[in-house]
């Protein structure tokens, strides 16, 4: 199998296990959809992680795949969606961060505001620690070090989706706890 096989081909053999069609797969579609989320977002490492996430997915669900449409329709619709995912969890966890923000700008130094902003640092910290340890710790490699998932996920020895959703808790559940520090938008 040194050349690669038709797409009609490397389906039947993925799905039986065969990690050198898989491979295959991998080789002939990786630069083609790789292209292909880069024309969604504009980040070549996060266009990467993405795309490995479909390739990963579909080996792990080599067993219950059930495509219908050709292998590369199914490869470009998988990677688009991943990716429009992506976008949105984004976009919420950018509009948490401004509404986050928001709660610790205040305009002048009065003595109520300072014991406020106080008050909510603490309740912060108090919510970060009381998050489950992986939550934490994924929520603190992110935060306060930096991290992007793809380098948290390597750290901590786990795939990017554990990580994403790792992150997806932890900002629901300090959402939750700093409720009433958090201003509502505006309508």
């Amino acid at each position: 199998m040194s050349d690669i096989l038709p797409d009609s081909d490397l389906l039947p053999k993925i799905k039986d296990g065969n990690k050198k069609a898989w491979e295959m797969l991998v080789t002939k579609y990786y630069n083609p959809l790789l292209n292909f989320i880069l024309s969604m977002i504009r980040s070549e490492a996060t266009a990467e992680e993405l795309l490995q996430d479909v390739f990963v997915n579909i080996w792990i669900k080599k067993d219950s795949l059930d495509i219908k449409t050709s292998l590369k329709a199914y490869l470009y619709r998988a990677s688009r969606n991943h990716t429009l995912n992506h976008i949105k969890r984004k976009q919420l966890e950018a509009n948490y961060q401004d509404s986050l923000s928001n709660s610790f700008q205040y305009h002048n130094n009065s003595t109520e505001e300072d014991y406020n902003l106080n008050e909510l640092e603490s309740k912060l910290y108090r919510s970060i620690e009381s998050l489950p340890e992986n939550c934490r710790e994924v929520f603190k490699m992110s935060r306060f070090d930096g991290l992007s998932y793809k380098e948290i996920a390597e750290a901590l020895d786990v795939s990017t989706r554990n990580v994403h959703y790792q992150m997806s808790i932890a900002l629901k559940a300090l959402k939750e706890d700093l409720k009433d520090f958090i201003e509502p938008a505006e309508a």
